[in-house]
């Protein structure tokens, strides 16, 4: 199980530096939606990652998001942080490109 999440850590962070380069990243999963999280980054520290997208439990920052979705919202209660609001969707997809994403 450890080595799974390192896998998945080392995949994310691959995902990530290609987001930050302005790749193209396109995410779906077949006859599946992804459960969308998005919230403000308090730890900005310039406007290319002001935003954090959680993508099914994977968290990825970009400098801007556009939803063409149905949205809400969230109140989470972690137990170290306490609690945290999101604008949550199901999405079909999410294209990053330009360090842009776009949520279908």
């Amino acid at each position: 199980m450890a080595k799974q999440k390192k896998q998945q850590q080392t995949q994310t962070e691959i995902i990530q530096q290609n987001i930050k380069e302005g790749r193209l990243v396109v995410m779906k999963k077949e006859n599946e939606n992804l459960l969308i999280r998005i919230r403000f980054n308090n730890m900005q520290t310039d406007d290319s990652e002001k935003w954090r997208l959680l993508v099914n439990g994977n968290e990825f920052q970009t400098s801007e998001i556009f939803i063409n979705c149905q949205t809400r919202t969230l109140t989470e209660r972690f137990e170290d942080v306490g609690i945290k609001h999101h604008i949550v969707c199901d999405a079909k997809e999410v294209i990053f490109k330009d360090n842009m994403a776009t949520i279908n």
